[in-house]
């Protein structure tokens, strides 16, 4: 009896486990290549690149960023993703974000508040269709000497909704550096995300022609 009782609550917590990783299946840790500072008025930046994680909830995937000047302190931030969940060989995942970026006039401390939606197509699993998102982000930005490197922290929150899978909420934290020569810029991308015991730790570069002035 007490043998049976382990084995039966063994089987409810793995099943536990298995739902809670299809729930943050469908959120995404992209990288960030972009700083606390605003683009100046009808001034254009499109960045893309590459990502990587590793952990339970990693994908792999590209990243195209678009921010649009608006006022001197407003930007209209957007991207555009293709991915796919490292511990299902059989799915793909699109995504699209957009929203306003609100920057101090120093170009030190931004708040972005993206949202939009993650399509989420599975073929060992239920397809599961499409997933809601808020994802608001706080970014710190500094130089030291050099005016080419720019160092950025930043947090972000998801907040997510399936009509499958319901509602949960993923924290996203992470380290990226904004290095620019003559004519391109590179970005270096940490980041971490974690929604209870899942997490996923992720590596990104990308590439940006500087605005024309």
């Amino acid at each position: 009896m007490i043998l049976y009782k382990l084995k039966h609550s063994l089987k409810t917590t793995l099943q536990l486990l298995m739902s809670l990783a299809l729930c943050t299946s469908c959120t995404i840790a992209l990288p960030e290549f972009q700083t606390a500072e605003s683009l100046a008025p009808k001034q254009h930046t499109v960045a893309a690149g590459g990502y990587s994680g590793r952990g339970l909830n990693a994908s792999t995937g590209g990243l195209l960023v678009h921010n649009y000047g608006i006022t001197e302190h407003l930007d209209l931030t957007s991207n555009v993703s293709l991915s796919r969940l490292n511990i299902e060989q059989n799915n793909i995942r699109y995504s699209l974000l957009t929203g306003p970026k609100w920057s101090t006039p120093e170009g030190k401390w931004a708040l972005s508040i993206p949202a939009g939606a993650i399509y989420t197509a599975t073929y060992n699993d239920i397809d599961a269709g499409y997933t809601y998102l808020l994802t608001p982000t706080l970014y710190k930005s500094w130089q030291f000497k050099n005016p080419d490197l720019t160092y950025t922290f930043f947090a972000r929150s998801e907040f997510a909704y399936n009509y499958l899978r319901g509602r949960w909420f993923t924290v996203v934290g992470g380290y990226s550096q904004k290095y620019e020569t003559q004519r391109i810029i590179h970005y270096l991308s940490l980041s971490g995300s974690t929604s209870g015991l899942f997490y996923g730790v992720y590596f990104g570069y990308g590439i940006s022609l500087k605005p024309n002035q």
